[in-house]
């Protein structure tokens, strides 16, 4: 039986759970204040990190003095959050029915998460439920259409692969990347005062070859339409991605774009 898009992000996530941290941790730990700032989170807040990753959100919460819970359903996500960041509690938790109590939290964060959930809807509701009122949820996902890392990746797929591959149904991977859905499914969710923020932030990285690496190793459903395209377009996509990236070389680094959207809102 053919796994269901949930089934493949958690098994995903709980393979990659090692190699998260030298990929694409080093690029999402660096929005972790944006993030923070954008729920309001100061000493005493009340904190919940929604698919918490290594932690890096919920770890940078902590050391503001909020009193923090974070979350993920990867078990390895887990042990390795609370191992960098033993100063916040973590626990598996699904975000799409999350077992907290109604009006339970000041602040719920989200960075890059939004985009892997199957039902997100249900997860922005659930976000609403678990905050006080006038609590404020921030969430962070990617401007893919925009040119930067996952452009150069879709570009090079659209060019010499098949973007079409089957994968499991999903929500499209771009929908939170634009403001005008976020202020709607926000809205939709139950929360008011919607606020959207553009951050594109710039990463030096270290060859033109990493940009691959990056998706191979700790890229979920980016990985997958890799994976899924024929041996043949596998080498062409490789191929004009290295092009295009060489082409962003800045001296001994690779200059690369990657933009992102931070959202907040509050709980009337």
């Amino acid at each position: 039986m053919t796994a269901t898009f949930k089934e493949q992000e958690l098994a995903g996530w709980t393979a990659k759970a090692g190699n998260y941290d030298a990929n694409f941790g080093v690029v999402t730990a660096r929005f972790a204040p944006a993030i923070l700032d954008a729920a309001g989170v100061r000493a005493g807040s009340r904190m919940l990190d929604i698919a918490s990753g290594p932690g890096y959100v919920a770890g940078a919460g902590a050391a503001r003095g909020a009193q923090v819970t974070g979350i993920d359903f990867a078990a390895p996500m887990v042990a390795e959050a609370s191992r960098r960041f033993p100063q916040a509690r973590f626990t598996r938790g699904d975000a799409e029915a999350l077992a907290v109590g109604d009006a339970t939290f000041d602040a719920v964060t989200c960075a890059f998460g939004i985009g892997h959930f199957a039902e997100p809807e249900k997860a922005m509701r659930e976000a609403c439920r678990v905050l006080r009122p006038g609590g404020r949820y921030a969430l962070a996902w990617w401007r893919a259409e925009e040119a930067g890392f996952f452009g150069l990746f879709y570009d090079a797929v659209r060019e010499h692969g098949n973007p079409g591959v089957a994968l499991p149904p999903a929500p499209p991977f771009n929908r939170f990347g634009d403001p005008g859905e976020l202020e709607r499914s926000l809205g939709a969710a139950g929360f008011r005062d919607v606020r959207v923020d553009v951050h594109e932030l710039q990463h030096d990285l270290p060859s033109p070859e990493t940009v691959l690496a990056m998706i191979q190793r700790s890229g979920i459903r980016s990985a997958m339409v890799f994976d899924l395209q024929t041996p043949e377009a596998q080498l062409r996509i490789e191929r004009a991605l290295v092009e295009a990236a060489a082409r962003l070389r800045r001296g001994d680094a690779v200059r690369v774009l990657f933009p992102a959207l931070i959202a907040s809102a509050a709980k009337p």
